[in-house]
């Protein structure tokens, strides 16, 4: 799981898009008005791995400087690309030997969208919660006339007393996780890295037994009952 993903040469092919290619006519046009599409292929550095990966995504223009000799900039139009899907995807971390396969399983469907659609990525880390949830044996519905389901925020209300010390991170997750359901809320993949960030620390003490370095973190997520970094710009 060591290595860097290089373009392999003559693969990576860029067109301009239909609307793109209408915009040109306009009297106001600018380069930066060009959107393209891309799609490449690429290759593990990693001798022992080697493996290929299928990449698409899109691109623009935008301004760029360089500066000659002397250290004198001048500005240029310089083409940009950024992925928006990889097959197979990339582990953003790993789940430690013994996490459920119903954990695991959504949270390598969040890697898959994780730079195509935030807010879906940061719902399925959520879902992959509640199933820990039931794996810890924390009661998912409440019996009484009918069967009632609990919410997510009761359910982690009853985690037991060896686990207290996770409710935090437990909470932390669940409120990025919300935000990913909800359309007025705005989740970036850097709200989404903090979400991987604190589930590794929950899967890595119950399952490795390691410290938890990050309650900080998750002190602000629930404070804001949701994304930070929308607070920070």
């Amino acid at each position: 799981m060591k290595g860097l993903l290089k373009v392999k040469a003559d693969t990576f092919h860029a067109e301009e898009t239909k609307e793109s290619k209408k915009a040109h006519g306009h009297p106001a046009w600018d380069p930066d008005w060009i959107s393209y599409v891309y799609s490449c292929l690429l290759e593990c550095t990693n001798p022992a791995c080697k493996d290929t990966v299928a990449n698409t995504g899109t691109g623009a223009v935008d301004v760029d400087f360089e500066y000659d000799e002397d250290g004198s900039p001048s500005q240029t139009w310089k083409d940009f690309f950024a992925p928006k899907h990889f097959s197979p995807h990339l582990k953003l971390f790993l789940c430690p030997s013994g996490t459920p396969d119903n954990v695991s399983e959504e949270i390598e469907k969040s890697f898959s969208l994780f730079f195509s659609d935030s807010p879906s990525a940061a719902n399925h880390v959520r879902i992959a919660l509640e199933n820990l949830l039931t794996h810890l044996k924390i009661k998912r519905y409440k019996v009484g006339k009918k069967r009632t389901f609990l919410a997510l925020h009761l359910r982690i209300e009853l985690l037991p007393a060896k686990h207290k010390h996770l409710q935090d991170l437990f909470f932390a997750v669940k409120w990025l996780g919300n935000a990913g359901s909800h359309s007025n809320k705005v989740v970036t993949r850097d709200d989404v890295l903090d979400a991987y960030e604190i589930m590794e620390e929950i899967l890595q003490d119950l399952f490795v037994k390691k410290t938890i370095k990050i309650k900080k973190l998750a002190k602000q997520i629930n404070k804001t009952k949701g994304p930070t970094k929308a607070k920070k710009k």
